[in-house]
């Protein structure tokens, strides 16, 4: 039957890409191939700057050298994760790392560190690995309280998680943070050994302070001071004296309660100041010493006991060790190759990191 016929058409011919390619005309096929390579140019290009500004701007800057103390270099990267771990301590104090000077007394304090690092030993100072593990358990481990009923596997989990977020938050490996908490430890270690040399006993002089403002009624403050004190020059008349001028005239209301009385002071505790009030006799007022911390203000000093053999104050104790160790470490300096590398730049970048 003519319906059961089959349905017969002709083929189509093949089309061979590259015959059909190699028929165009030279000058076509050039042209593609130069676009072709123009666009991967154009890419490679394009990354490569991506690629460029990314070292330039975050990698670059992170390795250049800031510090080196002997052998031992500190990076820019390594500057900002300390300082970064300087946040962390004083948030967790309540703080905010927010000035200027903190910036700059962290690459003193890293310095000072890595001096004292090593000079340590030869006094036989060493931190063991127990007493570092102790120190940050002591730290991140949850409190007493907070372990009541908890066995040792739950407590454990807690000072991972809490330490693992700390190291997190703060942007620095377990190593970073085990050698800053090192140096921290040496640092106390070697203050006791040089503070050592501090005597427990010493003069002393029990000093009171009076603030003026540039303008204030600093006369009539004289005038009354003088008739108050009379010729009585006992220690209860001067206190009860100084203690009524600086409630009315003291324009330093930071120590209202302690109304001026510095209590006794050893030299090396002021010593900003003490060259001005030390020497004093009993009942003296020092002449006007300008406020290094405020301009516009001035203090007067008034001496009203003083002793040649008195036990010092544990307070005075531990600011004194503290001024032997800088002591100490601004000696060593001159033992100990060192190089630093800061300026405003360097500032800018590191704080905005």
């Amino acid at each position: 039957m003519v319906d059961d016929a089959p349905d017969v058409r002709p083929a189509l011919p093949t089309v061979d890409a590259r015959k059909l390619a190699a028929q165009r005309p030279e000058g076509q096929r050039r042209r593609q191939r130069l676009g072709i390579i123009i666009v991967v140019a154009l890419v490679l290009v394009m990354t490569g700057i991506v690629v460029t500004g990314y070292v330039i701007f975050f990698v670059l800057p992170s390795q250049q050298l800031i510090v080196r103390v002997n052998d031992v270099s500190y990076t820019r990267g390594d500057m900002v994760r300390f300082l970064r771990l300087k946040q962390a301590i004083a948030r967790s104090g309540g703080g905010q790392l927010s000035s200027g000077d903190d910036v700059f007394s962290a690459l003193q304090l890293i310095v000072e560190n890595e001096i004292i690092a090593q000079a340590a030993p030869k006094f036989g100072i060493s931190v063991t690995r127990q007493e570092l593990d102790d120190a940050i358990r002591r730290q991140m481990a949850p409190s007493e309280l907070e372990s009541a009923g908890k066995d040792d596997d739950q407590i454990e989990r807690e000072f991972r998680e809490r330490y693992g977020f700390y190291l997190n938050t703060t942007q620095v490996s377990e190593s970073e943070h085990r050698d800053l908490i090192r140096k921290t430890m040496l640092r106390e270690k070697v203050r006791q050994f040089v503070g050592d040399r501090v005597p427990l006993i010493a003069e002393q002089v029990h000093v009171h302070r009076i603030a003026m403002s540039q303008e204030g009624e600093v006369d009539i403050m004289l005038t009354k001071l003088k008739d108050s004190l009379g010729d009585d020059k006992s220690a209860e008349n001067i206190q009860a004296v100084i203690q009524s001028i600086y409630r009315e005239f003291s324009s330093d209301r930071r120590t209202i309660r302690d109304r001026g009385d510095l209590g006794w002071v050893p030299r090396g505790i002021l010593e900003d100041y003490e060259f001005h009030f030390f020497d004093l006799e009993v009942g003296e007022l020092s002449r006007a010493v300008p406020n290094r911390d405020n301009p516009s203000q001035m203090y007067f000093f008034m001496v009203s006991e003083r002793s040649g053999t008195r036990a010092l104050d544990p307070v005075n104790v531990n600011i004194l060790k503290t001024g032997a160790l800088q002591n100490w470490v601004n000696e060593e300096r001159a033992n100990h190759d060192i190089f630093a590398a800061f300026d405003s730049d360097i500032y800018a970048w590191m704080y905005e990191q």
